[in-house]
Order: C-alpha cells, then sequence, then structure tokens
C-alpha cells in the first residue's frame, strides 16, 4: 500500500498523536506531518519525502530507504524527535540533502549514505556500520558526546568525511572503522581543539594501501623508513582557525611496529610530523592499545597521514635544503618543518665568505627567510633551539634558487 498526501492550493495536515501509524510506504508531496511526542510513525518500507515540512517530535521507524527531494532538508527546525533505522542494508538518498534532527541505527545490515546528509542532534550507531562512501556527514552539535555507540562504526572507503563541530577543548572521537578486506578494523581519531572557538574538522579512514591513492609509501624523506601499507587518514579542518591535537588510535604490533606519524607534503612525499610519541592505550577496545598525536598549530587541509617508522633518532625538525623565492606560491621561503612548535630558538645565516646575513631570534614560518636580497647560490645555517628543554645545535646547507 503506497500512502500520497498531496497538494493542490492548499496542504494537508497529518498529525500522529497517538499509537503508532502503520504504512507499507509512504510518500509525502506537500502535507505538514506532525508526530507528537511520546508518539511513533511506523513505515514499514521506504519513506520518500517529495515535498512538505515535518514537525518531528516523537519518533519516525522505517525498516526502508529515506529519500528526500524538499529543498528545505525535510525536517522543520523545531524537530527534536528521532529517526530510526531498523530494517537490514538501508540508503539515505534522494535528490537534496537531509537535516535530520537525531539519527538511530539498529536493525541489521549496512545503513549506507547516498549524498552529503547532517544531523543536527544526536547520532546513535549501536553495532552497525554507517557507510559514507564519497560522502560528507555533518554532525552539527558540538556536545562532545553527540555520537554514540557499541560495536558500531563510520566507515569511508571512498574518501567521503565524517565533520563534527566543536566549541571546546574537549576531546571529540571519530569512530571510524572498516570492513572492506572482511573483518572489521577500528581506527578512530579524536580531535581536541586548543581553544573553545567554533571549529569544523572532518576525518576519513582509508583501509587500504597509501599507494592506490596516489600516496607512494616508497617516496618518502631519508629519515623515514617504513610507511605503513595497509592504511592511512585523511583530516580536515573545513571552518576555523584553531590549533588541535588529532590523536590517531592502532595497534601494535599488528599494525606494525610504528613509532611516527607522517603526513604527505605537497613535494609528493611522506615526512614525520613533529615529535612521536606513542602512549600505551586500555579503552576497552581489544583492538586498540596504542595512540600518537599530531599536533597542528595552523588549520588543515585534506592532510594524509599514516603511521611509519623513523631511520635513526626522533628529531622532530625537518630541514629542506633548498627554496625558489620566484613567487610562484610553491616553496617561496625557508620553512624548518615544526619550527613553530619551539619558538625559544635563534637562527643564523651566512653567505659562504662567512658573513652573517641574517640573525633571528624566534623564528617561524609565517616569517620564514625569503632570500629575495640576495643572490643564487649556497648558504650555510645555524640553527639553536630549545627542544623540550634540551638545547640542540643544527648545522648545513641551503641552497637559494632564483629562476
Amino acid at each position: 500500500m503506497k500512502i500520497k498526501f498531496l497538494s493542490s492550493l492548499f496542504s494537508f495536515l497529518l498529525i500522529v498523536s497517538f499509537g503508532s501509524k502503520s504504512f507499507a510506504q509512504f510518500t509525502n508531496n506537500g502535507a505538514t506531518i506532525i508526530i507528537q511526542s511520546g508518539n511513533t510513525l511506523f513505515v514499514d518500507g521506504d519513506f520518500y519525502n517529495q515535498s512538505g515540512s515535518i514537525i518531528n517530535l516523537g519518533n519516525i521507524t522505517l525498516t526502508g530507504n529515506w529519500l528526500n527531494d524538499d529543498p528545505q532538508g525535510a525536517f522543520n527546525i523545531a524537530s527534536t524527535g528521532n529517526v530510526n533505522f531498523t530494517g537490514a542494508n538501508q540508503t539515505i538518498g534522494g535528490l537534496i540533502p537531509t537535516i535530520f534532527p537525531n539519527v538511530i541505527l539498529a536493525g541489521s545490515g549496512v545503513k549506507t549514505l547516498l549524498l552529503n546528509s547532517s544531523i543536527n542532534g544526536t547520532l546513535n550507531l549501536n553495532d552497525r556500520e554507517f557507510a559514507l562512501n564519497a560522502n560528507n556527514l555533518f554532525v552539527l552539535s558540538n556536545n562532545p558526546n553527540t555520537i554514540s555507540f557499541t560495536t558500531g562504526f563510520v566507515s569511508t572507503e571512498q574518501k567521503g568525511y565524517l565533520y563534527r563541530n566543536t566549541n571546546s577543548q574537549s576531546d571529540y572521537l571519530f569512530p571510524l572503522g572498516s570492513v572492506s578486506t572482511g573483518n572489521l578494523v577500528y581506527r578512530p581519531v579524536s580531535v581536541k581543539a586548543k581553544d573553545n572557538a567554533n571549529n569544523t574538522f572532518g576525518v576519513s579512514f582509508i583501509d587500504r594501501d597509501p599507494s592506490t591513492e596516489g600516496y607512494n609509501i616508497n617516496s618518502k624523506r631519508f629519515d623515514v623508513g617504513q610507511v605503513n601499507s595497509s592504511f592511512f587518514h585523511l583530516i580536515n579542518q573545513l571552518n576555523g582557525n584553531s590549533a588541535a591535537d588529532f590523536t590517531f588510535y592502532y595497534n601494535n604490533p599488528s599494525d606494525g611496529n610504528f613509532n611516527q606519524l607522517v603526513d604527505w607534503i605537497r613535494f609528493n612525499l611522506w615526512e614525520k610530523i613533529g615529535i612521536a610519541n606513542p602512549q600505551p592505550f586500555s579503552g576497552g577496545n581489544a583492538q586498540l592499545n596504542q595512540t600518537m598525536t599530531l599536533s597542528s598549530l595552523l588549520p588543515i587541509n585534506n592532510l594524509p597521514v599514516a603511521l611509519a617508522t623513523i631511520v635513526s633518532n626522533n628529531d622532530p625538525l625537518t630541514f629542506f635544503n633548498s627554496f625558489t623565492p620566484d613567487g610562484d606560491g610553491i616553496n617561496d621561503r625557508w620553512e624548518i618543518k615544526n619550527i613553530d612548535l619551539f619558538p625559544d630558538n635563534n637562527l643564523v645565516i651566512l653567505n659562504r665568505w662567512g658573513s652573517e646575513i641574517l640573525n633571528v631570534k624566534g623564528y617561524n614560518n609565517a616569517n620564514a627567510w625569503d632570500g629575495l636580497a640576495l643572490n643564487s647560490g649556497t648558504y650555510f645555517y645555524i640553527l639553536k633551539v630549545n627542544i623540550n628543554g634540551e638545547n640542540k645545535v643544527y648545522k648545513g646547507f641551503i641552497t637559494l634558487v632564483k629562476k
């Protein structure tokens, strides 16, 4: 049985205020639907909101798929109720993204997102997989406890993002996982901003070799050993400018005996991110026993991050041996990777005759040396820096290349 609500010069009104209304399939074509608190609209099939407003103060429970074509996102902003997906494999689609009040996953099978969608309130995964594919899911509430689950997870195999809004220095968990290999691999990430400003962070987990996505694990700096060939993450800061800590959870030794995080940089290679400090973890999940944290000082844009080993030591700084100040926006300044984490420093640059051409205290990448007043050639640097209470000295050569 298909129930249609049609509108011509006026809209019909459906009020669910007692018991449970049951439909084999539900198509709304212009009605205003009000589900009052404590009541349930049960659809044993698909729910198709072609047009019309839904004020959900109770529950919508469906066993089929959800489709929305209404430009307003289906739900009135006053909605505080739940949408319960209780069937087997179910999809969320249509022509227009839905803005749900609260979502609860149950039943069996996989719940799959077919286009970008948002949730104003809470998301309860229970024990289900929520597959985003190449789409993005926006959890808009800035409450750190907005997402709950038992063994459920969000999968992002086609590089869709799970986005969360933050406005506090709390841990916001991204419960990411995959069953692409036939077995559940649960590899969440938590994000903790370093202030209380408004931000939107996104994380994606790809359970395959980074090389298959264009991030060749054999293209790496000299101080990077083995890059994890099993999986990697993508992180993105869609809105806001806050610095943040990204903590990656993994298993040692089943993932590999990794002791460093690396990122894929614009020079098309993997390099280490800051100081690696693997920490034991015992959070109740048998798959996870260790963490490593990336501390960002600037907004991050679609950054690939992977587990790795380092060749010799755990030195956080990376020095590039050349730069090209030609105004093309690429490698125009001599940046030192991670120097902003250690402001207690002094940099001296000498020309080949030993004359001092630059002497800076508190060298940072925002004001990195551009070499514009100098000719092409080789220069010598001496950096004195305090790294976690230890005074270190770095020396080396820089080649300045002008086209």
